[in-house]
This record gives C-alpha cells, sequence and structure tokens, in this order.
C-alpha cells in the first residue's frame, strides 16, 4: 500500500475528486455481471495509464498496483470524464496523429461502469499482466551530458539545457532516434536540437557560464533557430524515418538537450538522460527538418483577459512544401493555439488545434503515415496564439504570485511566444541551395528582385549578403535611405521568407510595394554597376 502523502499526491494529480467518488469501498465483491479490475479494468490501465503511473515512473503513484486502482478509481474517471487524462490537448476534430494518446469511448464506458459499481477486483490471474515496455533495437549512437545533473527543488519545474558529448566529423543521416530518460520520476519532457557548427563555441560558452552540467533555459535554447531533432514526453515511442527520408546532421554539428524536470511528485536524484541515434549507411534523397512560424512582434498587456493573437505567413517561392507535422509552443500565459493552412481559393485545412493549452505536455504532432499536408506557392500559414495575462493567470514565483505587467516576446520564464513548428520533408541538396543556377534562370540576372529572391533561399547567405550590401561603405550605399525606409518591411518579409521558402523580394513586392519600388531600382542600378559582385561571391562560395 502506497504511503498517505503518495495518495494525496495522486488526488491533487488528477485535480481532486469529491468524496463520494473517491472512497474507497472496504469490502468489493468478487463476483459480479458487469467488468471487473483482473478481468476487463487492469488492460485499459495499462494501455492507457502505466507509461507514466508505474513504480518509478513520473506520476505520483503506481496506477498498476490493484489496491491503488481501487483507492484511485473516483479520482481517475473524474480525471478521464475531464478530459485532463490521458493529458492529450490537439482537438481531434481538427486533425489526427500518430501515436495518440486518446482513451476510446468503449474504454470510457467500461471503466465508467466498472466504478459505479464500487471498483470490484474479481479473480486475479494465475499469471499476473505485466506493464507494456518498449524494447529498443540496439543504437548506432549513445549520447548524452558529461555529467548527471541534480534537478534543483527551489523550482519545482526546473528546464535545463545540456550539450550532448556526440561529435558529428562527417554529414550524417539520422533513420531514427530514441530519448532513453534515465530519472523517469522527474523527468516531465525532453526536446533534442541540432546545433551548427557556427554556434557551438556560443552554446559552450553558456554552459561554461553556470556551475554544474548544462545550463538554465526556458522557452527556448538561447541559440536561435536550431533545428528540433528529436523529443519525447512518458509514453512516446521511439521515432523511425520511411525509407527514403532522414534527418540530417552537417559536419562539425553538435546535439543540445532541453529537460522539464518536476519534482513536485518525486524527490530528486542525478539524472542523465540518453538519445539512442540510428544512422543510415548512405545519404537519403529526402531530409525531414522544421521550419519556424513565429511572431516575435508579440505585445500582451498586462490584465488582458484575452488576447488573441494571429501571424500569417505566405509562401513566394516556387515549389511546394510537404508538412509532415508540427509543434506548437507557447509559455504559462497561452490559454490556446492552433495552425490552418488557408489556400488562395478561401478553402482551409485545420493542421492543429489546441484548445486548451498547457505548457507542460508539448511535443511534436506528426500526422499518420502517409499523410501530409502540400504548402503550395501562394498559400498561407495562419498561426493564432490566444493568451490569458489577467490578474489570476499568473504565473507563482518563490510562493508569490506575481502582478499583471506588459508582456512581450521572449525566451525568458516571464516572457511569451507564438510559434510552431513545422516539420516538413524536402529533397535533399548537399550543397544547400543552388543561387548560381536560380540566377542563371532570371530573365534578368542583375535585377534585384530575383536577385534577392536567390539570395534568401538560404539564410545565412542572405543575412550575409544584405549585410555585405546595405552598408555606409557598401555597393548599396546610395540606396541606404531608401533602405530605412523599408526596413520594416525588410524584417516583416525575411521573418516570412525563414517560415517558408525564402523570396524575400517576392514577399514585399506584394505586401509593400511602395517600400520596395524605390529600394529594388536603387539596387538593381548598383547591381548593373557591378560594384556587388565581390560581396555577393564572398557570401555565396
Amino acid at each position: 500500500m502506497r504511503s498517505l502523502g503518495l495518495i494525496l499526491g495522486g488526488l491533487l494529480f488528477f485535480g481532486g475528486c469529491d468524496d463520494e467518488d473517491s472512497a474507497p469501498v472496504a469490502e468489493p465483491p468478487v463476483d459480479t455481471a458487469g467488468p471487473t479490475y483482473h478481468a476487463d479494468v487492469q488492460a485499459i490501465i495499462t494501455e492507457h495509464c502505466t507509461a507514466c503511473h508505474t513504480a518509478g515512473g513520473a506520476a505520483p503513484f503506481a496506477f498498476d498496483d490493484p489496491a491503488v486502482a481501487q483507492m484511485m478509481a473516483g479520482a481517475a474517471l473524474d480525471a478521464i470524464e475531464s478530459g485532463r487524462m490521458p493529458p492529450w490537448q490537439p482537438d481531434s476534430d481538427c486533425n489526427q496523429y500518430q501515436n495518440e494518446r486518446l482513451m476510446p469511448e468503449g474504454d470510457k464506458a467500461v471503466f465508467r461502469t466498472w466504478v459505479a459499481a464500487g471498483a470490484p477486483m474479481g479473480e486475479a490471474p494465475e499469471v499476473a499482466v505485466s506493464p507494456q515496455v518498449v524494447e529498443l533495437p540496439e543504437a548506432d549512437m549513445v549520447t548524452r551530458s558529461a555529467a548527471p545533473y541534480l534537478p534543483s527543488v527551489a523550482t519545482p519545474d526546473d528546464y535545463r539545457c545540456f550539450p550532448l558529448d556526440a561529435e558529428f566529423a562527417e554529414d550524417t543521416f539520422l533513420r531514427g532516434t530514441a530519448v532513453v530518460p534515465d530519472a523517469r520520476a522527474t523527468v516531465h519532457h525532453v526536446i533534442v536540437y541540432v546545433v551548427p557548427p557556427d554556434r557551438v563555441e556560443e552554446m559552450q560558452a553558456k554552459e561554461a557560464a553556470e556551475e554544474g552540467a548544462g545550463y538554465t533555459c526556458y522557452g527556448g535554447t538561447g541559440l536561435g533557430d536550431s533545428n528540433l531533432v528529436a523529443g519525447w514526453v512518458p509514453g512516446m515511442a521511439p521515432e523511425f524515418m520511411e525509407d527514403g527520408s532522414a534527418q540530417f546532421i552537417p559536419a562539425g554539428s553538435r546535439l543540445l538537450m532541453q529537460i522539464h524536470y518536476n519534482v513536485l511528485n518525486a524527490e530528486p536524484v542525478p539524472d542523465q538522460t540518453a538519445v539512442n541515434l540510428y544512422t543510415w549507411d548512405v545519404p537519403q534523397p529526402n531530409v525531414i527538418e522544421f521550419k519556424l512560424v513565429a511572431d516575435a512582434d508579440l505585445r500582451i498587456p498586462a490584465g488582458e483577459a484575452e488576447l488573441v493573437n494571429v501571424r500569417t505567413v505566405t509562401h513566394y517561392g516556387k515549389e511546394p512544401i510537404e508538412i509532415v507535422g508540427l509543434l506548437p509552443h507557447m509559455h504559462v500565459l497561452g490559454t490556446s493555439i492552433s495552425m490552418q493552412l488557408q489556400r488562395p481559393d478561401d478553402s482551409a485545412s485545420c493542421l492543429v488545434d489546441i484548445p486548451k493549452w498547457d505548457f507542460n505536455w508539448q511535443q511534436i504532432f506528426d500526422f499518420r503515415p502517409g499523410e501530409s499536408f502540400m504548402f503550395n506557392p501562394g498559400d498561407s500559414l495562419a498561426l493564432t496564439c490566444t493568451y490569458d495575462n489577467s490578474a489570476g493567470n499568473q504565473p507563482t514565483l518563490n510562493g508569490e504570485q506575481r502582478v499583471p505587467r506588459d508582456v512581450s516576446w521572449g525566451e525568458g520564464t516571464l516572457d511569451e511566444m507564438c510559434v510552431t513548428f513545422i516539420k516538413v520533408r524536402r529533397p535533399f541538396e548537399a550543397d544547400g541551395p543552388d543561387f548560381e543556377g536560380c540566377r542563371a534562370a532570371c530573365d534578368d540576372p542583375s535585377d534585384f528582385h530575383c536577385l534577392a529572391d536567390c539570395l534568401s533561399e538560404d539564410t545565412n547567405t542572405a543575412v550575409c549578403a544584405f549585410s555585405e550590401m546595405l552598408t555606409a561603405d557598401g555597393c548599396g550605399q546610395p540606396c541606404l535611405v531608401d533602405g530605412i525606409r523599408a526596413q520594416a518591411c525588410v524584417s516583416r518579409c525575411f521573418n516570412n521568407g525563414i517560415s517558408t521558402a525564402g523570396a524575400t523580394a517576392s514577399c514585399m513586392a506584394d505586401v509593400c510595394p511602395d517600400e520596395f519600388e524605390p529600394l529594388a531600382a536603387c539596387m538593381t542600378d548598383a547591381v548593373r554597376s557591378g560594384t556587388c559582385e565581390a560581396a555577393i561571391e564572398a557570401c555565396t562560395r
């Protein structure tokens, strides 16, 4: 029998229940015409609950213990009926995904009838039922942090980023990943990122600046647009690519793992969670990567109880983008988040809708095998985020609830975000975008509109080239006034291009032609003069 403190913790985890529903039955009937624990309910609990509710698991009690299951039956039913358990955020009327944690109505009905009958045990089987265990194949590579980390008891929700020890001397094509939590009772969720070679030193500096393994992180890694490579929440199965697809890790990159530790229901112990990596022997024709749809101009006034924020990005590129999954993200003021794919004919497809956002249950939602959405040129993605910044919805820090304040975009605990990572599958390009081929296909290779679109097919190339050309001593020096006037539009369309397929100039020509046309005319003259070629070559070679 579990301790009273653990049982009370379970009641809090489930959200409480009334005395009538939760009172244990002293001597439940053994024989019944209805469902019993051993004959019917144990299988349901094993299927839907014991990924978390097992000895040493992330939940506060072991639901696979028959005595505990009987005692917690009323509280469990309350959590099931309300939709709090099993924890699954997306609205099924919007879309369906792989590995959904949804309890079928038939199972709910059996559980409901069992509780109403007094939670009878029934006859125990001769052979005990064991919890489901996912057997992992042998990994090609196992990576973890350099040292264990002891979560902080001063912070019930501790977010920590760990540089992992795997090094990639050559380009690597992953066919699968599996996060293997160490301290399962406190590891709540895990996200693994690829840190490109040019940001590895910055990652190492962040870790060196703090004592112990890793460094404190919350809404993100602090390293910009690091690409996701794996994720885990309790009950999540390992993910493997189908033939022909891979996740690509460029030579010289490193991996960074963000872990959310929750120590409310278990005493913290040192953790050194690992990630199993499974690789292809040869390059694959398609790669899986993430693009970012975000509203970095987010502003949430103090006291605002329902702020609806919409960010729309349009595909101005030339090639379709195949979307195979999503990862929505906000912080603790968020109440709902959704994304729709909108067509030029005004038709729309719902990609994800989370009507009751919970920061503690973030994960990647992959569409079912063989299913995807084509994001075509001319289509738009509409990201909608809703927030409650009223006094009653403020976070509690150091035992004191915060007073409402104006909140904007940021990676800190008290900042907010409106973002969805879209998981895309695209043909692999060994050398990246073909700038020379793109420019050669322009009707006029010196036309700034076409040149800028070609440059912005790669984010790093675009930042380099535009910075080199539009400076006081750059080839675009005569165009600086026009550039300043168009600065807000450039920023908006550059961010739009990060989310889609570049085409910064095409975006500007559409959304702010009055600012774009003078800048484009001036820059075209500069390019035709030949003075910009050195900067272009330096950024594209």
